[in-house]
Parts: structure tokens; sequence; C-alpha cells
């Protein structure tokens, strides 16, 4: 690979000269944070010649008109080696960079990488940064993640979080806005202050953390709560939100004696056939009696199965609007809590959001399946009695006494 000399502004180089296993770079829009990244992937190929690597980003459009755009642009020699359709770049030194779209994070499974370079990694699931992690495991590689910050997601709870306590000397973080790059315009970058709110301006140019604009619900610090054993719980629930790719989706909901509902388990899973699905969900039923599920009504072949294998599905309404409403009902009246163990949830709840740039009475259909799960259940939940589901553990029925059934 042809020498490339180029000159970074301090902040860019202190991000790129990172020392510690992960790094990030979370600043403004068009601050020079994915322009440094690509330089930082051409070094990690110059360090590990023969080895393998990973350059990522949250969807296959950004992954080809952003990325590795600025990649090749800084390194154009290596663009013949790129093998589209196979998601690879062949490097001549024999090591291989794989080019992969976080929207199917398991297509990085199976690969041992010695560096892995993570692009808009804030528009990321928490479930793919976690695979990504896991690729660098065995060779104690380096991970750099560049990103605005888009939401208190992960990034902000288990990245940043720890990083600011020191409860983390693994990672290092480096932050800056778009007007410490010296080629951003300052008049525009004082116009935009100007034009928008206070906290989409600190996360779109300034790279700081603040609650993304728009958002559907505005659940408080003090609803998310530390797991408790002692409610006194007249019933569970589980909302269901099914997928393949997508992931299926579930919360678990318990519904107390007050009526008072409490998030305490969520389940994530992308991949999962039908059968493993239920299985999967017959395990949680045993440690979390649910008893109702409520679950998408536009897979009825889905939910005649799982009828047939003993779970009891309810009828849903999918009125968009009016569950979102009874969830906002009951998040004002603080009669919704969520454990803070359930961080897909979370990461879910603080993303949710209306376009604000068009009015439209649904929010925008991404990241949104645990949502879609809590709206389910909460909006049609009656609270009237059922026949209580019968847990099949060793050939025998077990009825849970304690919740009364």
């Amino acid at each position: 690979m042809n020498k490339v000399e180029v000159e970074l502004f301090s902040k860019q180089f202190d991000a790129f000269d990172f020392k510690t296993q992960f790094g990030a770079a979370i600043a403004g829009v068009q601050s020079g944070k994915t322009f440094m990244g690509s330089l930082w992937a051409g070094k990690k190929i110059n360090e590990f010649p023969d080895k393998d690597g990973i350059i990522a980003a949250p969807t296959y459009k950004i992954l080809q008109q952003s990325t590795l755009q600025k990649f090749f642009s800084n390194f154009p020699t290596l663009h013949k080696y790129y093998r589209e359709s196979k998601g690879v770049i062949e490097l001549p030194t024999g090591g291989n960079v794989y080019v992969r779209s976080a929207d199917q994070p398991f297509g990085s499974e199976g690969i041992t990488a010695w560096w892995d370079w993570l692009d808009e990694a804030g528009q990321m699931s928490r479930l793919a940064w976690t695979v990504y992690r896991s690729r660098i495991a065995m060779t104690g590689g380096q991970q750099l993640i560049t990103t605005t910050p888009y939401a208190l997601n992960w990034l902000y709870t288990d990245f940043f979080l720890p990083w600011q306590r020191r409860e983390d000397l693994n990672y290092s973080v480096y932050t800056w806005k778009s007007i410490e790059n010296p080629h951003f315009p300052k008049d525009y970058f004082e116009a935009e202050r100007r034009r928008l709110s206070e906290e989409e301006f600190a996360r779109r140019y300034c790279g700081e953390f603040a609650k993304m604009e728009g958002l559907v619900y505005d659940l408080p610090a003090d609803q998310i709560i530390p797991p408790n054993d002692k409610l006194n719980v007249r019933d569970v629930i589980l909302g269901l939100d099914f997928g393949f790719h997508n992931p299926a989706a579930g919360v678990v909901i318990k519904v107390t004696a007050d009526n008072v509902f409490y998030v305490t388990d969520e389940y994530y899973q992308p991949q999962k056939t039908q059968d493993e699905l239920e299985d999967e969900l017959k395990t949680i039923q045993r440690i979390v009696p649910f008893r109702q599920v409520y679950s998408d009504p536009a897979e009825p072949d889905r939910i005649a199965a799982m009828k047939k294998h003993g779970f009891y599905v309810k009828d849903v309404d999918k009125n968009v609007a009016l569950g979102i409403d009874k969830v906002r009902e009951l998040i004002r009246k603080k009669q919704l809590f969520v454990f803070n163990t359930c961080r897909n949830f979370l990461d879910e709840i603080n993303y949710y959001h209306y376009d604000p740039e068009r009015m439209k009475e649904e929010p925008i259909k991404e990241k949104d399946h645990l949502m879609d799960a809590l709206r389910y259940a909460l909006y049609n939940y009656t609270g009237k009695q059922v026949v209580p589901m019968m847990v099949q553990q060793g050939g025998i029925a077990k009825i849970y006494p304690h919740l009364g059934i």
C-alpha cells in the first residue's frame, strides 16, 4: 500500500493514536471522524498485512456511500482488491478486510480479526456491538468507533459512562465539535445553533449526548429501577413482535395488585425459527411464568403454531396511535417502570422517535421491535383473569401458586 501523509488536527490525532483496546471518537457531523477512522484502518492494515480486519457501518447504504467512499479515497490502490459480492477486500499481502453492514450482525461470525473499525456505530444495535467485540477477543486487537451520538443508548450507558467514571480502563473516548474541524464553516455552525433545539444541536454539532429529538416516550430516570423481587404480582404477561432477519422481540411485564406495570425481562434474538423461538420462550416462562401473550396479529400462521403448542395468545388491536397514548398515560401516571437490566429495551425507548422533518402520525420504523411488543401488551391487556398457563417440567404440569394461579 502506498504511503499516505495527511495532517490531522490535535483531537483527531489523539483519537487516531489511542492506546487502549477500545477507542471511540464521538464528534459532531462533518468533523473529520470518518476521515480519521479510514486512516486508522489503513494504519492497522500496515501493522497486520497478512491478518484480517473488519470495516463496518450500520447499513449497507452508509457503508457504500460514506465509509468505504472515504476509505478508498485515502487508499485508492486497494479498491481493485475489493470483492463487493463477497464483502471483502482481499489484500495482496495475504490478509482480508471484511466489509460488513451491522443490520446483519451475525454476518461477521466466524471471523478472527486483529482490528475492527465501526463507523457511525451510534446507529448500531447493542447486539451488533457485542458481535464485533467478540471478533477481536482471541487476538486482543483494537476496536475504533467513529460516530455522532444519536441517542442515550449502549454507546452512552456501556461505553461513555464507564470511561467517564474510569470504571473500565480499556476504553478511551475523544470528543470534539464540528467547528473544531478547520474546514467546517463557522457561519453554518452558528446558523444551525439558532435553527435547532438545544438538544439536537448538542448531539449533531457538538458531539454531546442528549435525548433524541421527537422521542415517542420520555421515560423519567426514576422509573428505571434495579430488579425487585418483592413486587405484589397479580399477573404476568408477554408482548411479542415476531422476526427473523429483524430480531424477534419480547417483553415480560409483571402487573401488581395496584395496577402498576413492570418490564422485568426481555427477549431479543434474530435468526430464530418458529420452533427455536417457542423453545426459548418456554424456557423464559419456566423462570418468569407469563400467561397471556400479546403478539403481532400480522403473523396468523405463527400465532396458530403458538396456540397449538400451549401458549395462550390473545387477540391484539394494532392501533399505533391509541397504543402509544396508552403507554404514555402509564408513564405519566407513574404506572410503568422498567428494570435497568433490560438494556435492549432501554436502548430502543431512548431511540424510538418521530421524524422531526416530517409530520407523521407513526414513529420511524427502525429499532422499534421491543416498543411494538410493549404496545401490543399494554394497550390490549384488560386485567381479566384467564385459564392459567401450565408449563411442563419433567412431564408434570406445574401451576404457580405464588401468583394465585
